[in-house]
């Protein structure tokens, strides 16, 4: 790899993860979309990985931290895909959700100042209900798809970049 399509990389990395969080805040506050616990949390892979790919675009790195930057990222990516696949699974019943998810935690018994605090840090939206579809798929299905496409592009160009880095040093270039 070299060191423009190293830097390329990173600001695609950038770029991927601002536009996604661009459509999860679009559906948010342009169509009303209410995110739940579950949903908020899928968002800080993107903002993490979209700081690391700013910080190998704008800061001049070397080839090695660039690929360093991508691994880091692809790694944000899996644990986004793992976040979905769980949230996936609450949402098909599959496995419970954690009770700050569901609401469960409102059928135990307390005081009225207990009931008020619960209610007013209580997600909005469940995280076993389904709030929109697209073609048939929930958003942490197609969150699920695109983190996972993401994953394996990282994967890609991480095993690309040690494969050319060896044939360059072994001479079978």
């Amino acid at each position: 790899m070299s060191r423009t399509l190293d830097a390329r990389v990173c600001t695609w990395i950038a770029v991927v993860s601002l536009a996604s969080l661009g459509f999860a805040f679009a559906l948010e506050y342009g169509l009303g979309v209410e995110p739940c616990l579950l949903c908020t949390y899928q968002r800080i892979p993107y903002a993490v990985a979209a700081g690391f790919g700013l910080l190998g675009t704008l800061l001049p790195l070397g080839p090695a931290k660039r690929r360093t930057v991508v691994a880091i990222a692809t790694v944000l990516f899996a644990a986004g895909a793992a976040l979905a696949l769980y949230h996936l699974g609450v949402e098909q019943a599959w496995w419970p959700g954690s009770t700050g998810c569901t609401g469960e935690n409102l059928g135990t018994p307390m005081t009225m100042d207990d009931l008020a605090s619960a209610l007013a840090t209580r997600p909005k939206a469940r995280c076993d209900a389904v709030p929109w579809e697209l073609f048939g798929l929930s958003l942490t299905t197609w969150n699920l798809i695109w983190s996972s496409f993401l994953t394996l592009a990282g994967l890609t160009l991480i095993f690309e970049a040690r494969i050319w880095r060896e044939r360059r040093f072994s001479g079978r270039f």
